[in-house]
């Protein structure tokens, strides 16, 4: 049987990984300093990003879930989690060699992409579901709190320049660990569930 705290543990490093990607954070401090933010309103924008990223990441993984139960059933779960855990790993795996192709301009990307859901956390949800509705909710409000707070985290480093190395961070590298961390979970629920 899962451990209960592995999918929240799980939840903090993906959710703490994913907001370091520069393109989570670096349209916002770009945006700040063209607007001459100061820090306490760029800190309250990056709390209300990282909250809304986060809500948004849960919801779509809660309808995923709902349907997923409704074609597939409680007892194909742990497989239908294997299998989902390596569709967002290739998922983004594509997307690392496409955006390895071109640069991306991050810079010039909208706020609102920023709230936009994001799948990684989807193959941690359905997995933690056989847990109970207490422990898919403690993932998904772990999942929301530690997007919130590392994002603070990461635009006041960046913002204090004491992070001249996180700039030159490329996406791609984050999204490399993200798919290690999402491979690590499904061999995990393979061996264990």
């Amino acid at each position: 049987m899962y451990s209960p705290l592995v999918f929240v543990a799980i939840s903090v490093v993906v959710a703490s990984l994913h907001m370091i990607a520069p393109d989570h954070w670096l349209p916002l401090t770009a945006l700040s300093l063209k607007r001459k933010y100061g820090k306490g309103r760029v800190l309250e924008i990056s709390a209300v990003l990282g909250a809304l990223h986060g809500s948004t990441s849960v919801i779509l993984s809660l309808v995923v879930l709902f349907l997923g139960l409704s074609f597939f059933g409680l007892n194909a779960l742990k497989e239908v989690s294997i299998i989902v855990l390596a569709a967002v790993a290739i998922y983004i795996l594509i997307n690392v060699m496409r955006e390895s192709k071109g640069s991306s301009n991050v810079e010039n990307t909208s706020l609102v992409v920023s709230i936009l859901p994001d799948p990684v956390l989807l193959p941690i949800i359905i997995a933690s579901y056989p847990l109970g509705t207490g422990e898919v909710t403690a993932v998904g409000v772990t999942f929301i709190v530690v997007s919130v707070l590392a994002l603070i985290a990461v635009v006041a480093v960046v913002t204090a320049g004491l992070a001249k190395s996180l700039s030159k961070l490329k996406p791609t590298t984050v999204d490399k660990v993200v798919v290690v961390a999402l491979a690590l979970t499904a061999v995990y629920i393979y061996f264990f569930g």
